[in-house]
């Protein structure tokens, strides 16, 4: 039952932290405080996205760190002479694929 109340006192108080900012009178954000709300997006990403990049299965291994850092090499070098997503994912998918082969072998 007391499980059920913290659940509870959590949903509430995170709701009550999102609804305080639609009920209360608009302000500008500073400026400072701008330039921080701009990076927070590529901070987010690149947390989300490096534990899964270094160990894509929870451990370190050459075969997998490897071809995923390989793809993600690929994928950035093709983007930034195409500026084409679809292309980088591609050429991404294709090296992730072939550092594979190569290290499971015959």
């Amino acid at each position: 039952m007391s499980d059920l109340l913290v659940i509870a006192a959590v949903g509430l108080g995170t709701y009550g932290m999102r609804a305080m900012f639609l009920v209360r009178r608009p302000r500008s954000v500073h400026e400072r405080g701008n330039t921080m709300l701009h990076l927070l997006a590529p901070a987010v990403l690149a947390a989300i996205m490096l534990p899964a990049l270094l160990a894509p299965r929870g451990t370190v291994s050459f075969g997998e760190t490897g071809a995923s850092l390989a793809a993600a090499v690929v994928s950035v070098a093709v983007w930034r002479r195409t500026r084409g997503i679809p292309h980088a994912l591609f050429a991404g998918l294709v090296a992730w694929w072939l550092v594979l082969a190569l290290v499971a072998g015959p």
